[in-house]
Formats: structure tokens, sequence, C-alpha cells
């Protein structure tokens, strides 16, 4: 099934689509959800369009139901985007990125890979990530370059194409499809239309890469008709013709777009309340009932090839004949009808009832017989593939639907802060944007307590209450781990910081003379008492607050008892981190990813006392 479009449905779109982008101006942008976004645009030729730009499935113009108030991340987009115009829309090196370059030289990235971003940059440099990573070979970090995930095009380098294929270790497939970045249904139509073997070694295709390159561009070349074909039990949608499917379309569409909207329309809304499990195991047994069909459609398929074994061999000599005398009429043998002969494709199809049969005129009756049956077997080893993995996925959802329900319980007013108990049961707070960092020192910042900050500027105020008690040394280093974990240091990757604390007497709102002092900071006069090398690790475990289960993220020196994990800045997205953690310590997912510190992590540490 396909999820989301594909490199080549990028290509087709922006190729066919770019002539009425370009010169637009954004008028509006709006989230409709969490992955979802319209770009409102406009040019007076054409008046208003609607970009739909899905980080979940992909780009269309489509006019969605609009929410009546902008999200903040609407409102932060608009500020870079609103009346700027589109000067160049394009795909960076055939990868599933688009760049949408604006008048104003800013240069607005999306990102369809993994879970997706939305990139914004000046000059080359990050100014505002939807999401920020770290990644072996880049940072998606704001003030960091902008590098794209690939810095390969396959159709602008041949030299660099013949390279890659002749250094792969893998098969011919899987290097056109990863290393070669094309995907998996390009690279199986590249060489199903030349009838090379997909499972062959690029080594031993070093006489065919130039055949292969003239038929990536062919391929995309047909991409200009501006059609698009659905292909129903596949749930595919391809801007051409994808013979190595060997089914017919089931719909073909006049206009790509269209294609793109119908398949929108139609992919089947998710449950409420249906965990990723089910949809999961829905998923799998679906797919069974499907390679099953198929399975014995192909079965079919060689036992009436099978009981007309000679008919086939006589079919194939006239066929070849037909080709040679470039008469490619359909015609009748012995009751079986014949039709669709390609040459280009060295292809025919026999019909069968109201099926039809490919069959390739260059291999033998018995060669064809065995392509139809090993189709029929790699079916069924899907099959048995498929129930497999439905039973791991039943094992994985039993063993979450006996998880400890958590009850909906009461949010506490420290939740609206990042918090903590220390070892020594010290209150400790931190702001997580500005307006909390304001309220939070305002609201709640008494003369006994401590105030902290990590030496970055942005880093969120920190506070220790101290409900009237002296507040220890060790308390204070747990607040500093704390402060500087929960600061740009962390996306940043950055292994130790340092940070300062201050007396509440020391922190002041009131700027001198020709000073500026923006919402949530704060002024703070007299000595700083800092703290070096202090680790930025965290650990996350289950605390019980007035009968109810809180999830609570502490410094890594924190004692607590019972389960815990210690993660560290890494590469890992939040909500694979959170879903990790949640099955450790067997608690909602959405309590953990609510408390995590900003960008990737890893787990390095975990003591499990629940198995």
């Amino acid at each position: 099934m396909q999820s989301k479009e594909s490199s080549l449905d990028f290509y087709a779109f922006i190729n066919i689509y770019k002539n009425d982008i370009e010169n637009s101006y954004i008028k509006k942008i709006y989230q409709l959800n969490e992955t979802d976004f319209i770009f409102q645009i406009y040019r007076s030729d054409i008046k208003k369009k609607e970009l739909f730009i899905s980080l979940s499935r992909g780009i269309a113009f489509y006019d969605a139901e609009k929410p009546e108030s902008a999200s903040l991340t609407a409102m932060t987009l608009r500020k870079y985007a609103s009346e700027k115009r589109i000067i160049k829309i394009e795909q960076i090196n055939f990868d599933r990125v688009l760049k949408i370059t604006l008048h104003t030289g800013q240069e607005i990235i999306v990102e369809l890979f993994s879970k997706g971003n939305i990139i914004i940059t000046e000059n080359n440099i990050i100014s505002f990530a939807l999401d920020h990573h770290i990644y072996k070979s880049r940072k998606i970090i704001v003030g960091e370059p902008y590098i794209p995930p690939v810095n390969f095009n396959p159709l602008y380098d041949e030299k660099t194409f013949y390279d890659i294929l002749m250094s792969s270790k893998a098969s011919i497939v899987k290097t056109l499809a990863t290393r070669a970045n094309l995907g998996g249904d390009l690279a199986e139509e590249v060489l199903y239309r030349l009838n090379i073997d997909k499972n062959a070694m690029p080594q031993d295709l070093k006489n065919d890469v130039n055949n292969i390159y003239s038929m990536l561009n062919d391929i995309l070349n047909e991409t200009k008709e501006n059609k698009g074909y659905y292909y129903e039990p596949e749930q595919i949608l391809s801007p051409v013709r994808m013979f190595h499917i060997r089914e017919e379309p089931s719909r073909v569409f006049d206009d790509f777009n269209d294609g793109i909207v119908y398949q929108i329309k139609n992919t089947k809304p998710e449950e409420k309340g249906q965990s990723q499990l089910e949809k999961r195991i829905e998923s799998q047994r679906r797919s069974i009932e499907e390679f099953e069909r198929l399975r014995e459609k192909y079965m079919n398929y060689g036992r009436f090839l099978s009981e007309n074994l000679s008919n086939l061999s006589k079919i194939i000599e006239m066929v070849r004949s037909n080709v040679k005398s470039n008469n490619l009429k359909d015609f009748n043998y012995n009751n079986i009808e014949i039709t669709n002969i390609r040459p280009e494709k060295k292809t025919f199809e026999i019909k069968m009832d109201d099926d039809l049969i490919r069959i390739n005129y260059t291999k033998s009756a018995g060669e064809n017989l065995n392509i139809i049956f090993d189709t029929a077997k790699d079916y069924k080893n899907k099959i048995e593939g498929a129930k497999r993995a439905i039973e791991e996925s039943m094992r994985l959802y039993e063993k979450e639907k006996n998880r400890t329900e958590v009850k909906k319980r009461p949010r506490y007013w420290f939740e609206t802060y990042h918090w903590f108990f220390s070892s020594n049961n010290f209150m400790v707070l931190a702001g997580r944007d500005a307006k909390t960092n304001e309220s939070l020192i305002k609201k709640h910042m008494e003369e006994n307590d401590i105030y902290v900050h990590a030496d970055l500027y942005g880093a969120p105020s920190t506070l220790i209450k101290s409900e009237g008690n002296t507040i220890d040394e060790r308390t204070i280093r747990e607040a500093c781990i704390f402060a500087i974990s929960f600061s740009r240091a962390w996306p940043a990757g950055i292994g130790s910081g340092t940070a300062y604390w201050v007396y509440p007497s020391q922190v002041s709102k009131t700027p001198e003379s020709g000073e500026f002092i923006s919402k949530g900071s704060w002024v703070i006069r007299g000595k700083r008492n800092y703290i070096f090398d202090l680790p930025l690790k965290l650990k996350i475990t289950v605390i019980e607050y007035k009968g109810n289960k809180l999830a609570m993220i502490c410094p890594v020196e924190t004692e607590v008892t019972g389960s815990y994990v210690v993660i560290s800045p890494g590469s890992k997205k939040r909500s694979s981190v959170a879903s990790e953690i949640a099955s450790i310590l067997n608690i909602d997912q959405n309590e953990i990813e609510s408390i995590l510190p900003p960008g990737g992590s890893e787990i390095i540490e975990e003591k499990n006392m629940l198995n």
C-alpha cells in the first residue's frame, strides 16, 4: 500500500503544475492537524488555489476544511511567508523533498520522508524547523546550514549513477531503489520494461547501465502526459503506467491531481480510539486477504497455461513472426484470443475469461509458466510472512491491552511547567516557553526560593521551591542539570553544560536605561553562582502523587524508586523514544511525550522492575 507520495510522484506534480504555482503569492497558511497544511496561493490569472501539503501523504491541489483559528505553527509560518511571491518550486535531487523559493530569497523546504518536516531557510541558514533533528551527516537546527538528505541527483549525473551501481553489494533493484534514490516501484518498472532480472548484481550489468539510465528518463518523460493510474489492490497511484504490477489500472485519471485527490478522499479514516497496533493488525488482515486473492488468481493462470502449453508454444512462435513483419494486430488461435502485442516491452497478452495474462515472447512457454507459478509462490510466501507478522502484532496488542489502565486523572497546576521532585523532595519547576517563563517567576517565586538558569540564551527560567525549608546543594545541582537539559543544548547534541543560580532578590524585570526585556526574560543582578560540567542526561520514572500515577522526568542524579529509563541527546524522534519508554514503564505514551526535552533522544539505560 502506498502511504506517501513517492519521489516519482513529487517529480510529476512539480513538473506538471509548476507553471500554475510559480509567480503566485502565498496569502495564508493553515494547519489542519499535526501533519497537514494548506498554503493558500493567488495569482491574478488563475485566482486562488489551495496547495495541500501533507507530511504524512504528499502534495496536491486540494481544498480541505480549514480551522476557524490559526495554530501557533500556522501563525509562525505566515510570519515568514505570507504575501511573498513564489519565484521557483523544485524537487531536490529527485528525493521526496520540495523547495519553494520566495522573492525575498527565503526558501520553504518540505521533507516527506520519515515523519516529515517543514523548514525555512534564509541564505541557506535554517531560521525555522517544525521538527529539530540531528542526523549523522546533517543537523536540522535553527542557525545551522541546511544540507539536503541526498546530495546526488540520478537524473543529471550518469557517471555517478554508473559508479553507484558498480560499487553496490546489493541486487540491482535494491541498488536503484535505495542508493540511486528511485524508490521501489520505479526501480522495478525500469527493470521490468528492460526484461532485466531484478535480483541480478549490478556488476553483471555493466553493458546495461546506459539502457537503464535511458529507460529511467523515458519513464519520467511519460509524466508529461498528466495522467493518473490507480491500482486498487495495491492502493497505488502513479503518474505513469506500472506494467510490473501485471494488472490493468482500476482507474485512469485525465489529470494527475484528480488522482491524488481521489486517493486522499478514499483513504479509510482512522477509527477514533483505535490504537496503532489495532490499525496495523487490520492492515495485515487486509493484506492477507489480498495476497490470497492474487495467489489464487496466478494459480488459475498457471493451470490455464499448463492445459494449453502446446498452444502457448505455437502462439509465442506466431507472435515472434508477427513482430518481425510488424504485424501487431490481435488474433485468435484455437479459441485463445491474443491481444496487446508490445514490441517495446517484448510482451503480449492472452485473454482468460475477464482477465489478461501477460506473456514475454522472448521466453519459452515453459519459462513463462514458471514465471506465473513463481509469482503465485511469491504471494504464498507473502501470506506466510504476513501471518507471522500478525501473530507478533497480536502478541504486542495483548501486552498493550493487559497494561494497567490509567484512569483519567486531574491535571495539577505544576504540570503547566516542566517539573520534578528532587532527591530531597524539593519541587523544581521550569518554563516551557516565554509565556510560562514569565508566569513561573511572577506567580510562584517567593523570598526563600532559588532561581536557576542555564548559561545559554533562551533557556528556561527554573525555580526551586523552598516551602520554608533550607535548599541543599544537591537539589541546586539537580535543578541546574534540569535547566541545561531543557535548553537548546539538548537538540544541539551537547554532552555537558553550565548553569548558575541566584536568589530571588537578584531577579528583576526592570532593565537598565535604554535596554528592553522581552517576555519571559529577566534581568539578573549581582553574583551568579556557576556550576560547571553538568551532564545532559535525564531520568524518566513514574511516581504516585495524591493517589494518581504521574510520569516524571528528572536529572540522572536524582534518586527514584521503581523502574526508570535514562536518556541523553540523540537522533531518535520524540514519538519513537516516548513509545519505547511507555512500553518499559507501562504508562500512556502521550504522558511521556509531553515531558520530554526538545529534539531527539536516545535511551542509554533502563531499570525495569515490572517484568
